[in-house]
């Protein structure tokens, strides 16, 4: 079997990327996440699957899961606004770094889950260079911290990380406030028929 994996299944991003493999036929799938009360599950709708995980019970039993041929790792605290230094340091950066030392282990190709916002404000362009590099965030350092990890050490498998924009499109609306902007102004137009760009600008 050609077993896929996909932490953060349930997510934006990472349902629509198992509804594109289903789509090319291949449906020997992993889903990875956490199912949460804002809505996360309703992202099910149309996935197909062989076995589910939380994201914990998949790293505790990722040795009896099976023949493993590739990992998506988008599982992650995608709250910009999150203040929990901790939790970010062991969601996001402890848990991938695990992740990525099995595959170099088994030799399993990973992809996972970085930000743009580690470049911060963009002043100095988008190049993967430490002297424009500046976190916005708690959220955006722990993304620059697995980055980090993998440019600085070696691994017995391909590891790349895809540092993700504004992205946007169906299957965002559990993320509430931290939905895209486009996701936003969708929103005002449907409920007020009006397009507020900030908070402000409907008096412009």
């Amino acid at each position: 079997k050609y077993m896929i994996v996909v932490t953060g299944g349930l997510g934006f991003i990472g349902s629509n990327l198992i509804k594109k493999l289903n789509n090319k036929n291949i449906n020997d799938i992993i889903l990875v996440d956490n199912i949460d009360k804002n809505g996360n599950y309703k992202n099910l709708e149309g996935l197909k699957f062989n076995d589910f995980y939380s994201s914990n019970d998949f790293l505790n039993n990722i040795e009896n899961i099976g023949d493993i041929k590739y990992i998506f790792h988008l599982g992650a605290c995608s709250s910009t606004t999150e203040m929990n230094g901790d939790y970010l340091y062991n969601n996001n950066f402890l848990y991938s770094r695990k992740l990525i030392d099995y595959c170099s282990s088994k030799k399993i190709p990973i992809t996972y889950a970085s930000s743009a916002s580690v470049y911060g404000l963009g002043y100095y362009g988008f190049d993967e260079e430490k002297r424009i590099e500046s976190p916005l965030n708690l959220y955006a350092a722990s993304k620059f911290l697995i980055d980090n990890y993998v440019i600085s050490n070696k691994f017995n498998c391909s590891v790349s990380g895809l540092r993700f924009f504004n992205v946007y499109g169906p299957g965002e609306k559990h993320k509430g406030e931290m939905k895209s902007v486009i996701g936003k102004f969708l929103d005002n137009i449907k409920s007020n028929d009006k397009l507020q760009l900030f908070e402000g600008s409907e008096n412009i």
